[in-house]
């Protein structure tokens, strides 16, 4: 991953299921978060990914995407929040929501938008459909 990520575009961050707290909704803990300057927000990954950005990404949770904000990765995360797995983070900017939510499957996303919990490569024909269906 570490020689392709200054080539890729972005991510869509697919949110599991079994890290979300089911008392609090993920847009409702982004847009808290998003109040603050340049908040964190923490991902896992087997590797971290290398610092860098900034990087558009879209946030995804049960098959819609329901945020979107340009990113920058950090490996300045605190020492509580390696130890429960989270190596890295993205410091966010700009966090928008669309009117309504965008379906992972009307991004014309193919496989990559079956019941998948982790990154997906962002490109640029896919941030423009997103756009134009969430506006």
């Amino acid at each position: 991953m570490e020689g392709t990520d200054r080539f890729r575009l972005g991510w869509i961050l697919v949110h599991s299921p079994k890290y979300a707290d089911p008392k609090v909704s993920i847009a409702d803990e982004l847009r808290s978060r998003a109040r603050k300057p340049n908040p964190l927000w923490h991902w896992r990954l087997a590797n971290p990914m290398k610092e860098g950005g900034p990087y558009p990404v879209l946030f995804a949770y049960e098959g819609k995407v329901f945020a979107n904000a340009v990113a920058w990765v950090t490996r300045d995360v605190r020492e509580d929040m390696k130890r429960r797995g989270f190596l890295f983070a993205f410091r966010l900017t700009a966090v928008g929501f669309p009117r309504r939510p965008v379906l992972l499957v009307e991004l014309d996303l193919g496989r990559r938008a079956r019941r998948h919990h982790s990154l997906i490569r962002l490109d640029e024909q896919t941030l423009k459909r997103y756009y134009e269906l969430g506006s």
